[in-house]
């Protein structure tokens, strides 16, 4: 979708505050637009009166400056309405992109999310959406009120006099259509800007995620020489976008002083000659109501120029956010063709001739074959890069196969509702996850509706009721990832999670590696329990922990080269037995 339609998409989602807020402004400007032109009337009456006494003064003259104050009344008024109500409606616009690129950001593939840094995606979701939204207040100030100004006044000026009416008509848009050339050329350094903002936040992100690792290597001068690079970059780019953008606003006011000062010179011309009655012969007669009043509606003419170019960095800035926001929201949702539920059992899982690679050009898995069945504890094991966790993308298909399949009780994952596939699932992660609320929220994220019972009973499974109870409000506590939970107790509550949510398949990835070995071995009987029965896939790199496996998968540069049950493998006296013996040398 281009981004004019996507702006129109928003837009056209309140139609209502689109017409209100038209009619507002419509009613203001064209009373602050009439109002000079009753003034200038007011003057000529002074003008008659001082020129023959015998006019009667005060009846057009009061009626004349009545008219011009109630008008004043409804510019206030419906100025006023006008500000509320497209602040209203802009905010609104903002609320919905805001959300429209979060959702987005849920429905896009996996693979997205892990090939974009995470800061710059923050930038875009905050920071952009921000600068369209100062963008959109500023345009839609100036579309509305502008347009509408420029008519009236135009019409205005030529019923009062066409001479006056052509000077100020040509020369005043010089300036705008200066600042629109300049404007053209300066776009690029507004993109630069915005590409760099959101380079900026990537690199704050990562590197204040991992601030303590950045101080126990002493590499806080590298990253604060990288973050000052970064941000030279910007002042840069961003002194250019900013300098060339303030260009276009004072261009437009010399050209428009310069018209005010022609339109005076000229008026006073044709006021002269009009009390010779030589101007008469053009139709252009001219008063001297009539000069103040061009005067003013030179200035009212040029008004909309003056602002639409000094809000020209603003809608450059929302522009350029606009376009980062719109290759997200044209992104592709993630593929789930599938129409079939899993059955309340899975009975088998089988992976057909599996070959993959996170870039087609870059196989790490190929010809994967294995053949599960219900109840079986599957270990992989295998030296870093070898495709461990890889495997479990693949079977919750946070990625698909290049080619072959994976297939559950004999019914192709690809034909299976994702939402379906994942329910069977609880999973146990080397890295923790603990989100912002309280330690019950966290624990019942997957199980809103737990008892009481139940998650206490998770947390005595897990091990973690102990610590939980010494919080200052137990499961009321208020904890998030930096609440000074040790990295082994926001384990546990991750254990406690999946522990209450019981799932069909369990995936544990090196569940117990920030926790002591006193309480890994309670917590490693815990899950022999929950897994009883049911098919679990576990990853380790410490072997002792996966001795009781029904099967064992050796893992090595993407494939699967030994396959069996612990003491067949230490038999075989292969790349199994190598490694199992290294660590029992190591350990001792």
């Amino acid at each position: 979708m281009s981004i004019k339609a996507r702006l129109f998409t928003y837009i056209k989602r309140y139609p209502l505050y689109l017409v209100f807020s038209l009619f507002a402004a419509l009613i203001f400007v064209t009373a602050m637009c009439i109002t000079p032109y009753l003034v200038g009337k007011a003057i000529d009456e002074i003008t008659y009166f001082l020129q023959d006494n015998t006019v009667d003064l005060s009846c057009n003259f009061l009626f004349y400056l009545i008219f011009a104050g109630i008008l004043v009344v409804l510019v206030l008024i419906f100025e006023f309405l006008f500000e509320y109500i497209n602040s209203i409606f802009v905010e609104k616009i903002s609320k919905d992109l805001k959300d429209d690129v979060f959702t987005k950001l849920n429905e896009v593939p996996i693979s997205y999310i892990d090939q974009n840094a995470h800061g710059d995606l923050v930038s875009r979701v905050i920071n952009d959406t921000d600068n369209i939204n100062v963008a959109l207040v500023s345009g839609f100030r100036q579309l509305y009120q502008g347009i509408i100004q420029i008519l009236v006044t135009f019409i205005v000026m030529f019923i009062l006099n066409w001479i006056l009416g052509i000077v100020v008509v040509v020369l005043t848009p010089l300036g705008f259509l200066i600042s629109y050339k300049l404007a053209h050329k300066t776009n690029k350094y507004f993109k630069g800007q915005a590409k760099i903002v959101g380079e900026l936040g990537a690199t704050s992100l990562e590197y204040i995620n991992n601030i303590d690792l950045v101080k126990s290597y002493k590499f806080e001068k590298e990253i604060i020489d990288e973050f000052a690079s970064k941000n030279a970059d910007l002042y840069k780019v961003g002194q250019k976008a900013q300098f060339s953008g303030s260009l276009t606003n004072p261009i437009t006011r010399l050209i428009n002083n310069s018209t005010y000062a022609i339109v005076g010179m000229i008026a006073a011309v044709l006021c002269a000659l009009s009390f010779n009655n030589s101007s008469m012969i053009l139709g252009a007669s001219c008063t001297v109501g009539t000069v103040l009043t061009f005067i003013q509606f030179s200035n009212q003419f040029a008004k909309p120029f003056n602002e639409i170019s000094s809000c020209i960095p603003e809608i450059q800035t929302g522009y350029s956010s606009l376009l980062r926001l719109n290759k997200i929201l044209n992104e592709d949702n993630d593929v789930n063709l599938g129409k079939e539920n899993l059955g309340e059992e899975v009975k088998t899982i089988d992976f057909n001739n599996i070959s993959f690679g996170y870039e087609k050009d870059k196989i790490i898995i190929k010809d994967f074959n294995v053949n599960i069945k219900e109840g079986e504890k599957i270990a992989i094991v295998g030296p870093t890069g070898c495709g461990k966790t890889t495997i479990i993308n693949l079977l919750l298909r946070f990625y698909d196969p290049v080619s072959g399949n994976i297939s559950f009780n004999n019914v192709d994952t690809k034909d299976i509702k994702k939402e379906s596939l994942r329910s069977v699932f609880g999973m146990v992660l080397q890295d923790t996850w603990i989100f912002s609320g309280t330690v019950r929220e966290n624990i019942t994220y997957a199980k809103r509706d737990a008892s009481e019972e139940d998650i206490i009973e998770a947390c005595k499974k897990s091990n973690c009721l102990d610590f939980i109870e010494r919080l200052p409000n137990g499961f009321d506590t208020y904890i998030d990832d930096y609440s000074g939970l040790s990295v082994g107790q926001k384990q546990l509550i991750s254990i406690a999670r999946v522990m209450l949510v019981n799932p069909k398949i369990m995936i544990l990835d090196e569940a117990t590696s920030n926790i002591d070995t006193r309480t890994e071995m309670k917590i490693s009987k815990a899950f022999n329990i929950l897994m009883k029965g049911k098919t679990s896939f576990v990853i380790a790199h410490r072997l002792s922990t996966i001795v009781n496996s029904d099967l064992i998968l050796v893992m090595k540069d993407g494939a699967i080269i030994e396959q069996g049950k612990h003491e067949e493998l230490l038999n075989k006296k292969g790349f199994y037995y190598e490694l199992y013996n290294a660590q029992y040398a190591q350990n001792n």
